[in-house]
């Protein structure tokens, strides 16, 4: 079992949030990272446009909230929301609230055959 503690980890240095980085694992078959995210109010991902990556991304709201549009369609999520947004599928979210939102996000790249 491999543990780390959120106040053990650096911050990776994003101008519209922190992320922290727990877990990353790599092979031949897949990629899973682990990462707890801190979007600041008024924040949005990405700045502008839309985001689109190879991996699932698969997210849990520890608290705040965040407004998401994604597969053509707006929605809030909220502390104790699940979502998982599929390789491939434009996306991005919002911090229109007055505190940060806390999630943990993993991402998982398929393997490819």
């Amino acid at each position: 079992m491999e543990k780390i503690n959120i106040n053990q980890v650096e911050p990776i240095g994003m101008p519209m949030y922190e992320m922290k980085k727990f877990f990353t694992k790599q092979g031949n078959f897949q990629e899973v990272s682990m990462s707890v995210i801190s979007l600041l109010p008024g924040e949005r991902v990405p700045t502008v446009g839309m985001s689109r990556h190879d991996e699932d991304e698969y997210s849990y709201i520890f608290s705040g909230e965040i407004e998401t549009y994604s597969n053509g369609e707006h929605s809030v999520e909220k502390a104790g929301d699940a979502t998982l947004i599929p390789a491939g599928e434009e996306h991005w979210c919002v911090n229109n609230s007055n505190e940060p939102c806390m999630l943990v996000c993993f991402m998982v790249k398929k393997a490819e055959y």
